[in-house]
């Protein structure tokens, strides 16, 4: 499975695949073989080679705080749903963001109107979808454009969500 992974701000292109004992991964053009052993929820001890070296990786919000030999790292691992989710710019609309459906579900709750502001990371609307609720959360920070659900209705996966338009401070312009 391919996946973008970004840490501390950094973007890799990573392809991961389950072997019977671990993980093969190919970041970039450098392939690596991971022999992996849970030890506890969260704490995991891989070997690759003859080092091994115990990782705690706990989830934080949407990201997921990893710990390699007492440093902290915060990882954030997009999937095919969250890229997504993430911004999709169109110059036609002056800097507009669609937030779409990751997966098909149920909008169970509109927590934004149209012509709000909201910030980077703020929920937009909660849909069910597996029997389990999600936040749809905005990408940019600006003003709710339009919103394209209601309570109630079904959406597949990719339905337009919303649209957030990105507001350039007056400073700025």
């Amino acid at each position: 499975m391919q996946y973008k992974v970004v840490i501390d701000g950094k973007s890799f292109e990573v392809a991961f695949g389950r072997t019977a004992r671990g993980i093969e991964a190919t970041i970039g053009n450098r392939p690596y073989s991971l022999e992996v052993s849970p030890v506890e929820p969260g704490v995991y001890l891989l070997t690759m080679g003859s080092r091994c070296i115990e990782v705690v990786a706990l989830p934080v919000g949407d990201m997921i705080s990893v710990s390699i030999e007492g440093h902290q790292i915060p990882v954030e691992i997009l999937d095919g749903r969250k890229m997504l989710q993430r911004t999709v710019r169109n110059s036609d609309r002056g800097g507009a963001s669609e937030m779409r459906s990751p997966m098909p579900g149920k909008i169970i709750r509109v927590l934004m109107a149209e012509g709000a502001e909201v910030a980077a990371g703020q929920g937009i609307v909660v849909m069910e979808a597996m029997k389990m609720q999600n936040e749809i959360k905005s990408s940019i920070g600006g003003r709710v454009q339009r919103i394209a659900v209601v309570e109630g209705d079904t959406v597949q996966s990719g339905a337009l969500i919303a649209i957030v338009e990105s507001v350039i401070p007056e400073a700025s312009r």
